[in-house]
């Protein structure tokens, strides 16, 4: 049960429901623009925080060491 309630309130899911809400009720919604831009980086905070905490418990590895190369790879390669 707790895994459940731990899965619900994460920020990129809790958006993706309530988002998923909104439209199948066909909501009239308008988000300004200031709060749409914290939204934004407040998800991508969230997302980054919590990607840092498991890369901080299981640790740098022969792994996490190929994905972060090939996304600073891709980071420097996409916008060029």
């Amino acid at each position: 049960m707790t895994d459940i309630l731990e899965t619900l309130t994460d920020p990129a899911i809790l958006f993706f429901v309530v988002g998923v809400l909104i439209g199948s009720v066909r909501s009239n919604l308008e988000i300004p623009a200031a709060v749409t831009k914290f939204l934004s980086l407040y998800l991508l905070m969230a997302i980054g925080f919590k990607g840092g905490q498991a890369l901080g418990q299981t640790g740098l590895g022969g792994d996490g060491l190929k994905v972060l190369g090939v996304s600073l790879l891709l980071a420097v390669v996409i916008p060029a």
